[in-house]
């Protein structure tokens, strides 16, 4: 993955902090590594559960989801095990319930490190991911076509565990134990020893359970199942073999990975319709590494470094520093007195009065830049301070300059209002611009935008490389040197940010001097305004909840005199989470909260304000674009009566020629082919010449990822279920999905 890729991002509405995004890149390497044994062995494997439902819904992780999930056959699991343990990297593992105490689950998990590590190696190799991240491994087992064979096995495997589990944990003993071995013995036909206690005797008895699944041969099964839980307990999620005949491979966040064949099939009979968004209420073990970390706590004789904030962080504002308007005053007080000495006689005051314009023009430019309308009063005191030491009288002239100055000081210096807007990557300015224009409008205000770099941070959480993208940034804004502004001489009315975290954040950084900690005391107001924009979420939504953690308990957000957000309801999210966060529920907090937090939409920029570039998508004058999207899943399923849907729907598009334009897409078809029923691949060609010839249209073939959004500048969605239908969902654009049948 790329650097920026584990930075924190909001996809699909949804806030996916960076911590959660190296925890998915140490998977992902899991799976690379799983994948090179699998790729040299021939062995298949396909993603599964969420897996797979992520790379068909949205080509990637869902961004709410934190776990990697794939399966394997039993005859292939077993060679994957004995391949594994010798081609696995080093430090690497693969742990069941037979190698690894107290993993009383019949699911493998592969791990890159079966225990929290900081050595350096360990962080460089998972970018710098302390915990255990890996995939969980399920096994598919044959079910037998005789279902009263296959509930007499399932019955006796649940015997066994039950007995196993009630054995080991001391709830049965004795004689009572003696007999219900002797049933498992009669069951399984193995022998079980005796000498066994505890935690051995569990581990034999479930691999006895294991054996009894695994005991029915290819020949006499039409289907597969994964036997905790689904192939008990009267469960019974039965699937037809047919549909993991085969394995291609289907894109996956900067990748592919090996999905079952029939893969729309297997989801449908998982999930139903598993195009419906269900995003996960529970925060409960979420994300995995948090109940991680809570153990190493516990296991420290010190405390981590972190960032934490009080009730009197949140109501204690800081005493402001002094900066131009002040010292301004303080200077022309100065010059004014030294004026009054030379009016009462004082000629040699003279070279002293012209010292202290030149030093208050000085420090009038360091801040504002040459040529300051306050500098040209300062430059006429100074000739004529040089004048009058020279011999001439010119006290009338001074008294009338002093007091221009004192006009020019109060009306250009002290009332003067700088708003300075602090960006700090290019692709995040749009969340600001609406503000900037709200201040760029208003004439009282002199508005400055300072872009800053930030620094991916190393496996040591050091800055490392830079990234500063000045030129990215609109022409028309005036982009100004952050290493030239001096915000503590200029204390703005106003600072604008939008990076929350200053050191905080696990992957990157931003200068210093650009902390909200530092800078909050040389303005009036720190305003934050967040560098992306969620949907509205209560602290029901427990995932959405959580991952504040990540971005609202953060310095810039404590520090800021005004917190800018889109609606009500993020509003009251926000004052939960911070109280909760301070470890309080004093009033007075929460009417602070209430005042500082505004909820300004008309300054927010929301994604539905723009599409995605047109251009992708041809345009034709008083016609509608209907993206048709074809897998190879859908033919390898259905056949020839994919064929006939293909051409009932090409007919419907042809009738409607004059309404509407299509665009056909296809995933997989071209490099798959091969799989496909020769029949049912030729009149797949046949149909696509057949589109070509009506020019209705426009044919593509194998999308990519990235081309998504792009996409879904069409006009309404019809196919098979994919990434970009939800692209088309999000936009609140007509969907429907294709039926065979239908």
């Amino acid at each position: 993955m790329k650097p920026e890729f584990y930075e924190d991002e909001v996809v699909e509405g949804f806030y996916v902090p960076s911590m959660l995004k190296l925890a998915w890149g140490a998977q992902m390497d899991v799976l690379n590594e799983t994948d090179i044994i699998c790729r040299r062995h021939n062995i298949p494997y396909f993603a599964d559960w969420g897996t797979l439902l992520a790379a068909i819904r949205h080509s990637g992780y869902i961004p709410w989801d934190d776990d990697l999930d794939i399966s394997m056959r039993r005859k292939d699991y077993e060679r994957f095990l004995r391949y594994a343990e010798d081609e696995l990297p080093k430090g690497f593992k693969v742990m069941t319930f037979k190698n690894h105490p107290g993993h009383h689950f019949f699911v493998a998990r592969i791990v890159g490190k079966p225990r929290i590590c900081f050595e350096e190696d360990h962080l460089r190799r998972f970018h710098s991911f302390p915990y255990i991240a890996g995939l969980d491994l399920f096994v598919l087992d044959n079910v037998c076509r005789d279902r009263r064979r296959e509930k007499l096995k399932a019955k006796k495997a649940e015997f066994v565990i039950t007995v196993a589990d009630n054995i080991a944990d001391g709830d049965k003993k004795g004689r009572e134990a003696e007999e219900l071995l002797r049933q498992c013995e009669s069951y399984s036909g193995r022998r079980i020893d005796r000498r066994l206690r505890g935690e051995d005797l569990r581990v034999r008895m479930y691999g006895i359970a294991e054996e009894l699944f695994a005991s029915i041969p290819d020949e006499d099964s039409d289907a597969l199942v994964q036997m905790m839980p689904y192939g008990m307990y009267g469960n019974e999620k039965y699937i037809p073999k047919e549909y993991y005949r085969q394995t291609v491979n289907i894109p996956y966040m900067d990748t592919t990975i090996s999905v079952p064949l029939c893969y729309d099939a297997v989801m449908r009979m998982k999930f139903g319709n598993y195009m419906i968004i269900h995003k996960a209420a529970s925060g409960h073990d979420y994300p995995f590494f948090y109940g991680q970390h809570e153990q190493l706590l516990a296991s420290l004789d010190f405390e981590p470094p972190a960032y934490k904030a009080t009730a009197g962080d949140i109501v204690n504002r800081p005493r402001k520093a002094l900066g131009i308007k002040e010292k301004s005053a303080g200077y022309t007080e100065t010059i004014t007195e030294i004026a009054g000495a030379m009016k009462a006689g004082d000629t040699e005051k003279a070279a002293e009065l012209q010292q202290a314009a030149i030093e208050f023009g000085t420090y009038i430019e360091s801040v504002y830049g040459e040529g300051y309308v306050t500098v040209t009063v300062l430059e006429e005191l100074c000739e004529l301070a040089f004048r009058t030491g020279e011999g001439e009288e010119l006290s009338d002239s001074i008294k009338d300059c002093i007091c221009r100055l004192s006009d020019s000081v109060e009306d250009d210096i002290r009332k003067r209002r700088d708003v300075v807007f602090v960006p700090f990557a290019a692709k995040h300015w749009k969340y600001m611009e609406k503000l900037y224009r709200h201040y760029k409008d208003d004439k009282k205000y002199k508005v400055h935008v300072v872009p800053i770099p930030y620094y991916y941070k190393g496996w040591d959480g050091a800055p490392a490389d830079e990234v500063f993208d000045i030129g990215a940034y609109p022409e028309d804004i005036n982009a100004e040197d952050y290493r030239s502004i001096n915000l503590a001489e200029m204390h703005p009315a106003k600072i604008v940010v939008q990076n929350p975290f200053d050191e905080w954040n696990k992957v990157m950084t931003i200068p210093p001097e650009f902390y909200s900690s530092n800078i909050r005391q040389y303005t009036d107001e720190l305003i934050y305004i967040p560098f992306f924009v969620t949907a509205d979420f209560t602290k029901e939504d427990g995932r959405e909840y959580v991952n504040m953690d990540h971005y609202v308990c953060m310095p810039g957000v404590i520090n800021a005199d005004r917190i800018v957000l889109p609606s009500e309801t993020l509003k009251k999210t926000y004052t939960e989470k911070i109280t909760e966060f301070a470890n309080t529920d004093d009033d007075t907090v929460i009417d602070v909260l209430n005042n500082r937090i505004v909820v300004c939409p008309e300054n927010i920029y929301f994604e539905e304000d723009t599409d995605e570039d047109g251009a992708f998508i041809e345009k034709v004058n008083g016609k509608k674009t209907v993206l048709y999207y074809t897998t190879i899943s859908f033919l390898a399923e259905n056949g020839n009566k994919a064929i006939e849907k293909i051409n009932r729907t090409l007919d419907l598009f042809s009738e409607n020629a004059g309404k509407i334009r299509v665009l056909w897409v296809t995933q997989g078809i071209r490099e798959y082919m091969g799989l496909l029923d020769k029949n049912v691949a030729d009149d797949f060609l046949r149909a696509k010449d057949r589109f070509e010839s009506l020019q209705i249209g426009e044919y593509r073939e194998d999308v990519k990822r990235c081309d998504n959004k792009k996409y879904a500048a069409a006009d309404a969605y019809y196919g098979d279920p994919s990434s970009i239908a939800l692209q088309f969902f999000y936009k609140r654009k007509p969907v429907m999905i294709e039926n065979a049948d239908a």
